[in-house]
């Protein structure tokens, strides 16, 4: 079951696990989400929804 995810939340990458736990800073009109991982690494990812899962601060998956 995908969750909607919201600005604000943390979140972790499926795929890319080391990157840490990031917190959403925005999410355009077309599914682009916008993440600041550990270490002020920035990334967009479009259809996020695929690729992110909701988390606590430390990392466990809600």
């Amino acid at each position: 079951m995908r969750h909607v995810l919201q600005a604000g939340e943390n979140v972790c990458h499926l795929t890319r696990a080391k990157w840490g736990v990031g917190k959403i800073t925005s999410i355009n009109s077309c599914g682009t989400i916008r993440v600041v991982f550990e270490g002020n690494k920035i990334l967009s990812i479009a259809k996020g929804i695929n690729y992110l899962v909701k988390v606590d601060p430390k990392g466990n998956k809600l």
